[in-house]
């Protein structure tokens, strides 16, 4: 782009002061679309005008119209910035934000403008473009010896955490938990995993000594193996995000550093195949994003109340805990709530008048805070000790999490002290139109205050006394912005006009006139207004900075609330739904009792869903071999199972009668199958790629989830490679794992591995009809009833009907224990030694690992026919039935 714009320049004039004005900046910023405020208009120019009039469907123009070397030019109205600068930056675009900074009626010449902003797909602040309940990320990734630092920063809480990963597939794995909007790499990095909907940007990551001035000011917890590199991607998030606040001041005050290993580990394909965030399935034509979170284990989880305690809901769920107190301790926090049924409706209550605490600090610390926004924070304030109060009540001790520290409550109620005192009860949304500091704060407000509002009634008193002295009745004291404050005589009275009145104007209807005393009036009332206004931003100013340099005691404010926001939703939901207290211990034993499937109980009536036990211990039960019919609920099963688990590790109580957690370290999962067009990976690629990938990676305390593996390539490839897997899971990593499969075959292996169990989805056939008893029991399943779940799926009914055909002749041969005829060879009498050259060339020309069965049978009889010239049994391949 660049290039590019350069290139526009030099072909464009340039000879206007403020055409210059924009060049500078343009030069300053030459990768941004720059917003150069005009007027009531945001303008565009050069090249920035052709993407924008692109991306917002905008009209494009020119200056100097008539030329052939015409500016290009696009605008978007300054009301409505907010909006298109939004679309901008979803699209992945930077945008430069240039305001007037001077008054263009005191400006001698052209009117001073300056950068105020700096808006990039990962660092936005605008709370009407923000999700309140969804962190905004910028990541930077930094690479050297021993592998990568990686960081993420939300700019608007000033949340800011970093570890180190040792290799590409790691680093990957966390990115896809982190989900930045906007990645910072070295110039020329090709080792870093490009991420669906994260712009990418190319920066030089600070140096080692950089980083630690960068980050002098930060409070640092915890450690990660690769701290230096974690720092530098920390470091580099920082220096990002604080050039693009050129008047603010970033809220962050602390650094947190962890370890991967420091939470149960989900990578991307977890994350989605568990439906932890949003459903599998893409959306159609009319559904929205927001459709798809709707039928996610995250949609059932939030009750919460909060915007802080949305957005700490959703990390808890990404990072689950897996050490044995910290999970005791919110689930003591949970359990104390849901015993406590007014005490948790009082609390809620409480939390539901406390506005996003997290943002209104950042925006006070970034100095784009509104009157507005400090009237919510004060009121926000206000409601802490009752919230504590409300947390207290009948309690003999507070678990540790729903406890506010004293000392913090003393400083906020300094705080809400401070701005109850400056603040109106309701502060307009923008101070520029004054009637934001309450009367009685400032003595230089309250005597302009009283000389506006007083000089208001001294005109109307003019207006009065001129009518009596002039008899004219129908005379008015008017305002105009040209004319200021006059008088207004209609034509027929025009007589009666004394000779003191001067003419300003004649209009169609009379003739406006000033006095010397209107005018003294206006000129004082107009000082009046403007001294107000400037003294009530001034007092604002200051009052932004005061809350500001209280950030960090705002932030652990934040923090509190949003605990006891998600404890007090937990709770809620557990108490709703009949959810238990799990058991987390470190031993191995996995053991649910009656358990339910959170999404999948909710959308079918009360009482339907059909509960199941699962037992898992790499002791003895480690893998259960699921099989089983389409529909039956196999996929349902497993997932709820390791969406218990992790529930369990997060702090929730579970949907279960009962469940014992012996930690988890990881969940892996292969489920379902897709192209990965993008990488040029075929369905079984994708597969395979996902399956290495949890070899490589389970420990012997992962939880593994696998669907179908095999399925995406030949009958006798697919069975072999299942096999396989399931005996390496056995012998080599001994992790707990849940194995479904359709190759019946597969529950040979608990003949010869011991700690192999059969079970299956139960399925019954009465009248020719399948019946799904969504139960899982013991036993490996006989068949599959593919033909019934195809009936049911709508297949014609001569496709139906060839199928049991041929189904049945493959079920004769193999209870016969022979081979199909297709597969015997007849004695030759008369051998050729020289094979048929046309059939050799077909042969070779076939792609067997994409080949199905049935196209394999059909070919084969073909085969046979063609080379033996004999009546080989008939395979009927017509569509008829």
């Amino acid at each position: 782009m660049m290039n590019a714009v350069a290139r526009g320049v030099r072909r464009s004039p340039a000879d206007t002061p403020l055409m210059r004005q924009f060049l500078e900046v343009k030069a300053d910023h030459p990768d941004a679309i720059v917003f150069f405020r005009m007027g009531d208009f945001y303008e565009m120019f050069f090249e920035d005008a052709v993407i924008a009039a692109r991306a917002l469907d905008l009209t494009l123009t020119t200056r100097d119209k008539g030329r052939e070397d015409a500016v290009p030019m696009a605008g978007v109205p300054h009301h409505a910035g907010r909006s298109y600068l939004a679309r901008l930056t979803e699209l992945g675009h930077k945008v430069v934000v240039v305001e007037q900074t001077e008054d263009p009626r005191h400006a001698k010449g052209l009117v001073r403008r300056e950068v105020v902003q700096i808006v990039t797909p990962g660092v936005v602040i605008d709370e009407e473009v923000l999700d309140p309940k969804r962190a905004r990320y910028l990541a930077a990734v930094v690479a050297g010896k021993g592998g990568f630092g990686l960081a993420h920063l939300d700019a608007s809480t000033g949340e800011l955490r970093a570890t180190s990963v040792t290799d590409g597939e790691a680093l990957a794995g966390e990115l896809g938990r982190v989900a930045p909007r906007e990645l910072l790499v070295a110039k020329g990095e090709a080792a870093v995993p490009r991420l669906a909907g994260c712009s990418l940007t190319e920066t030089e990551p600070p140096s080692g000594g950089e980083a630690d001035a960068l980050l002098a000011d930060l409070v640092v917890d915890g450690e990660t193996g690769g701290a230096a590199l974690a720092r530098r991607a920390a470091a580099s998030c920082v220096s990002y995000a604080r050039a693009t606040q050129p008047v603010g001041t970033l809220p962050v005050v602390r650094l947190q550093l962890y370890r991967i290993g420091d939470s149960l580990v989900l990578d991307e394909t977890a994350i989605v195949n568990l439906e932890l965030l949003e459903t599998i399935l893409p959306p159609s034509g009319n559904e929205r994003r927001q459709d798809r979170r709707a039928g996610s284990l995250l949609a059932v989880l939030d009750d919460t109340v909060t915007a802080p305690g949305g957005r700490l809901l959703r990390r808890w769920l990404l990072y689950p805990l897996v050490e044995v107190a910290p999970i005791r301790r919110r689930q003591d926090a949970v359990e104390h709530l849901v015993l406590r049924q007014a005490v948790r409706e009082r609390v809620r209550r409480e939390l539901g008048e406390i506005r996003d605490l997290e943002r209104l600090a950042g925006r006070a610390s970034l100095g784009v805070a509104t009157p507005r926004d400090l009237g919510q924070l004060c009121a926000s304030l206000r409601r802490l000790p009752a919230l504590a109060e409300a947390l207290a009540a009948g309690a003999h001790e507070l678990p540790q999490l729903l406890a506010i520290a004293p000392e913090l409550l003393a400083e906020l109620a300094e705080v809400e002290t401070e701005l109850a005192a400056a603040l109106v009860d309701e502060p307009p949304p923008v101070v520029k139109d004054g009637g934001v500091i309450r009367d009685g704060f400032c003595p230089v407000v309250d005597e302009n205050r009283r000389l506006a509002d007083g000089g208001r009634d001294a005109i109307l008193a003019i207006e009065q006394r001129e009518r009596e002295r002039t008899g004219i009745p129908t005379l008015r004291v008017r305002y105009n912005r040209v004319f200021g404050y006059y008088l207004e005589v209609t034509r027929s009275q025009l007589a009666r006009v004394p000779a003191d009145y001067v003419r300003k104007q004649t209009i169609a209807t009379g003739e406006r006139f000033v006095t010397a005393e209107l005018a003294d009036l206006e000129a004082r009332i107009l000082a009046a207004q403007e001294t107000l206004v400037a003294r009530e931003a001034e007092l604002f100013r200051a009052l932004v900075g005061q809350v500001a340099r209280r950030t960090g005691a705002l932030l652990r404010a934040a923090a509190q609330v949003a605990a006891i926001d998600v404890c007090a939703a937990l709770a809620q939901l557990a108490h709703t739904s009949g959810w238990t207290r799990p058991l987390c211990d470190d031993g191995e034993l996995l053991e649910i009792e009656e358990g339910r499937h959170p999404v999948v109980e909710r959308m079918v009536a009360a009482g339907d869903f059909v509960p199941n036990d699962c037992q898992l211990d790499p002791a003895g039960r480690q893998i259960l071999l699921i099989t089983g019919p389409n529909m039956a609920g196999k996929s349902t099963y497993m997932r709820q199972v390791a969406h218990i688990a992790l529930l369990a590790q997060m702090g929730s109580f579970v949907p279960a009668r009962a469940a014992r957690i012996g930690l988890v370290d990881r969940i892996f999962t292969r489920v379902g199958a897709a192209d990965n067009l993008a990488r040029g990976d075929s369905t079984f690629m994708v597969e395979m790629r996902e399956t290495a990938a949890i070899l490589a990676g389970a420990t012997r305390r992962s939880l593994v989830v696998l669907d179908e593996v095999g399925r995406g390539t030949s009958t006798f490839d697919g069975l072999s490679i299942a096999w396989a897997v399931a005996e390496y899971l056995h012998d080599a990593i001994g992790c707990r794992t849940l194995f479904a499969t359709h190759f019946h075959e597969l529950c040979a292996l608990a003949e010869t591995r011991p700690r192999v169990v059969n079970v299956q989805a139960a399925a019954r056939e009465f009248g020719g009809r399948i019946v799904f008893l969504r139960q899982i029991i013991a036993g490996g399943a006989s068949r599959s009833y593919g033909i019934e779940v195809a009936r049911l799926a709508g297949l014609p009914k001569s496709v139906l009907g060839r199928a049991r055909e041929v189904l049945a002749e493959l079920d004769r041969a193999r209870m016969s224990d022979q081979q199909l005829p297709l597969f015997r060879r007849p004695p030759d009498p008369d051998p050729d030694p020289d094979p048929d050259p046309d059939l050799r060339a077909r042969l070779a020309a076939l792609d067997v690992d994409r080949l199905t069965p049935l196209e394999a049978l059909n070919l084969l009889a073909d085969l046979h026919t063609s080379a033996l010239g004999a009546s080989a049994p008939e395979v009927r391949r017509d569509r008829g039935s």
